[in-house]
């Protein structure tokens, strides 16, 4: 057998290309003959275009052309099928509604990239627009409906004779309420989303960075109207992600689409500014636990509440509770319910830990203050309220180490040695070297 490369080090194949600058990502493939594409983003919310100004534009050095919307020249479509519910919903450039703002109103396709964002920057627009949904708190409530998996993202577990969660927290010894508020995080991945677009005949090769490159290459082919089969999708390397390169974007099918009508390869690479509204974010969220314990720590009444973003045009369903309080901690009574709220803002999506990091920050945060309100250590807490079965279904768990993970680092870096002191620092139980040592082992 192979020895395992766990603990050892290990020499990356594409190490030394990443490190020397020589691993080519989608922005560096180049082709004969090459246009450049810019996009022009909007400058409203909400709203319908009543005009775009294209004329100083076009007479700009090097353009090709002008895309404006609605533009047919491009001939793109809505999705079809499974991969229509996690992708955007409306067509770019195809009609002349604004969603959100930063949303591609028209794109400048020239010889140089210089050209095109000189150009780009002298179309102008005019705009009906209409007051925007933008705040969780002001906009109505619904429920998030399954998560997923198909699971409930709300449900509520009581004990026997008890009529609420609210009866079991008022009957809890010590209950603590936590409110937690996210705003929007966005990835900031090391290259900003690039795509070259190059037909043969009705072959299309892309150049794109892509996380599932199978469903990418396929939302491909349906926006085009053309065969899966006709679009081949290089993704040699990434350029990060952390969730932004799930699905499709506007920017490929837009740049294979001018590539397509202006007979020419296409590369279109947004700049960092169109990232923050074209490819997605974590949305931005608002959470509430409520924990009710007898007074030596032991969990009587969890429930966790959140209201989260659902805009309008793709929505990644924000569930933290599910993710993380129907699953970490024994308790006989149990609320999880999650909310949305519609918003005009620009399209959200997974990012590393989707579900799991915001709910578990607020759990643990709302554990925490449990431990100081009843006076018991914060690992000895989960320690006694460790589940080995799931709480929404009672199920074991078929393994699960966390109880062993608790015990092994908190003897690792010292945490009996620590002062009980709110904020206090934690200090190594021994010598910083032997704490060193044990931590390595």
């Amino acid at each position: 057998m192979s020895r395992s490369p766990v603990g050892r080090e290990t020499e990356r194949v594409d190490g030394r290309l990443k490190v020397t600058g020589a691993a080519e990502y989608s922005g560096d493939y180049r082709a004969a003959d090459l246009a450049h594409a810019h996009l022009v983003t909007s400058t409203v919310a909400r709203g319908t275009l009543t005009g775009i100004d294209t004329a100083a534009a076009l007479d700009s050095p090097g353009v090709l052309r002008v895309y404006a919307a609605p533009d047919p020249r491009l001939g793109l479509y809505p999705l079809t099928g499974p991969l229509a519910g996690f992708v955007e919903n409306y067509v770019p450039l195809r009609d002349a509604e604004v969603h959100f703002h930063g949303q591609a109103i028209a794109m400048v396709v020239a010889e140089t990239p210089e050209q095109a964002r000189d150009a780009a920057a002298r179309v102008t627009a005019t705009y009906d627009t209409r007051p925007p949904r933008t705040s969780i708190a002001d906009e109505p409530h619904v429920p998030a409906g399954p998560t997923i998996s198909g699971s409930p993202s709300s449900l509520t577990i009581l004990a026997s004779g008890v009529p609420s969660i609210d009866a079991a927290l008022a009957a809890s010894d010590v209950v603590v309420e936590a409110e937690f508020h996210q705003q929007m995080q966005h990835h900031a991945a090391m290259e900003p989303h690039a795509v070259l677009a190059v037909w043969k005949g009705d072959q299309l090769t892309l150049h794109a960075g892509a996380q599932v490159p199978s469903a990418y290459a396929l939302g491909t082919a349906q926006r085009l109207g053309v065969l899966p089969q006709n679009v081949r999708l290089i993704t040699k390397y990434v350029g990060g992600a952390f969730g932004a390169r799930v699905i499709l974007w506007s920017d490929t099918p837009l740049a294979a689409a001018a590539a397509r009508e202006i007979g020419r390869p296409v590369r279109l690479v947004l700049t960092r500014e169109q990232m923050f509204t074209l490819t997605g974010h974590r949305p931005q969220l608002t959470q509430t636990v409520r924990l009710g314990a007898s007074r030596d720590g032991v969990l009587n009444a969890v429930s966790h509440q959140s209201v989260s973003e659902r805009p309008t045009t793709v929505t990644f369903p924000m569930t933290p509770a599910h993710a993380t309080t129907d699953a970490l901690y024994r308790t006989p009574n149990l609320h999880v319910d999650a909310q949305l709220a519609a918003l005009d803002i620009p399209g959200s999506r997974a990012m590393r830990g989707p579900n799991e990091a915001p709910g578990s920050f607020a759990l643990e945060t709302a554990m925490d203050e449990l431990a100081v309100a009843t006076g018991v250590d914060p690992v000895e807490l989960r320690l006694r309220n460790y589940a080995t079965r799931t709480p929404s279904t009672g199920l074991p768990w078929s393994s699960k180490h966390l109880e062993e993970c608790y015990r092994v680092g908190a003897r690792r870096f010292g945490w009996s040695a620590r002062s009980a002191t709110e904020r206090a620092p934690t200090t190594c139980a021994t010598s910083a070297a032997s704490c060193t040592a044990e931590g390595g082992r």
